[in-house]
């Protein structure tokens, strides 16, 4: 998993010269760590039945399809898709195992893992400054993605990994080196050009210090003091940031365009409205409540998706695929907020917040739990939940 960043580099750069695999490097890495994940849970019976059983309910519109002899997609294809969406829910299951055996030991393997990873992106992101790496919008030379090649995947990424550092930065008592890391983040996300990971790392490190589960007067003080004083200066450097760049004549050129809502929401509901009219029209009744898989209603969309999470997998694997996206997000939530009031599992604040910001942001921009990119990372973040205190403490000071 350390090598991801690197081969998703090593991807980008071949798809940006045009060398065109029929199964691009970063998948197939991604398909090679899956099936080992799977290989593991063969030796864990209750892994096993839990995986192979939500595997199959995201597969089961695919073989619908291939049983009425669909041809407009292939089930090598639809497998490549689903990946996607297994990867984190296979990769929590793997980590917590890996945190309830080893512990103290995994508590390290996992944030050096984010440390890497982290420090990959973000030199990814600062070389634009030098003269290398990919333009995240070429149109104007707007924007970076350093040498990954799916750019709308950065911000996601970079609000994970950036809010797992961040808050152990905070437990350990590190107040400067965590401000400072704010600003470090933030000038990554208008680098990146993206108001998603703007507006995420200033919700999300404004809301760590609160995480406690205790309320004081001067708590209370202090995030009065953050929202009227701090808040206002950030916004007011990330605006002249944005004033001094090209970006800005990138949002000139779409608001004028766009009424305010399809601005806020760079047209996704203009695409959520053709995708609808799609679902009543081409989808039979069965196909409606179970979907088309996810290659097929990107086929039926001539690929233009509605980059809203929920929406897409809805329109994908239908009222069984939502289902369990929300019933996996309602466990994970009720977990969490059950260790939280324990106070023994310090990650447990920050899994509750990152639930809620993760799922604004997907409904909002997407590309969080269909991207491949973090998928790893989300099931590493939410793991952290069951990270107890004790295997923390001989680390955290480190």
């Amino acid at each position: 998993m350390f090598a991801l960043l690197p081969v998703d580099m090593v991807n980008g750069i071949l798809l940006q010269n045009n060398v065109n695999l029929p199964i691009s490097l970063g998948q197939f890495y991604k398909f090679f760590i899956l099936v080992f994940l799977f290989f593991r849970f063969c030796f864990k019976a209750k892994l096993l039945v839990t995986s192979s059983i939500i595997g199959f309910l995201l597969f089961l519109p695919s073989v619908y399809q291939s049983i009425i002899g669909s041809t407009d997609i292939s089930l090598f294809t639809e497998v490549v898709k689903i990946t996607k969406y297994l990867t984190p829910f296979f990769c929590f299951l793997f980590f917590v195992e890996f945190i309830k055996k080893r512990e103290g030991y995994a508590y390290r393997k996992l944030i050096q893992l984010v440390w890497f990873s982290y420090t990959v992106l973000v030199i990814n992101t600062f070389i634009k400054y030098i003269g290398l790496g990919y333009p995240a919008y070429a149109n104007g030379n707007i924007g970076s993605k350093g040498f990954f090649f799916a750019g709308n995947e950065l911000s996601a990424l970079l609000i994970i990994v950036s809010a797992i550092l961040g808050f152990k930065l905070w437990l350990n008592g590190k107040k400067k080196a965590y401000y400072l890391f704010l600003v470090l983040n933030l000038l990554a996300a208008l680098t990146i050009s993206s108001k998603t990971a703007v507006l995420g790392i200033i919700l999300i490190f404004f809301a760590i210090p609160f995480q406690k589960n205790s309320f004081s007067i001067k708590k209370l003080l202090a995030l009065i003091t953050s929202v009227v004083v701090f808040l206002p200066i950030v916004f007011f450097a990330s605006w002249k940031f944005i004033q001094n760049s090209a970006l800005i004549l990138r949002i000139q050129f779409f608001y004028e365009k766009f009424d305010f809502w399809t601005f806020i929401l760079s047209s996704r509901n203009t695409f959520l409205k053709k995708s609808f009219d799609t679902y009543w029209n081409e989808y039979t009744i069965l196909e409606k409540i179970i979907g088309v898989g996810r290659a097929k209603y990107e086929y039926l969309n001539e690929n233009k998706i509605v980059e809203m999470d929920i929406i897409d997998i809805f329109f994908s694997y239908g009222f069984l695929g939502v289902a369990i996206f929300i019933g996996m997000m309602v466990l994970l939530l009720m977990q969490a907020k059950r260790f939280w009031k324990t106070g023994d599992y310090p990650f447990a604040s920050l899994v509750l917040l990152m639930i809620g910001i993760l799922l604004l942001i997907s409904t909002m921009a997407g590309h969080v739990y269909g991207a491949g990119m973090s998928a790893v990372f989300i099931g590493l973040l939410f793991s952290l939940v069951y990270v107890k205190q004790n295997a923390t403490n001989s680390y955290l000071m480190k």
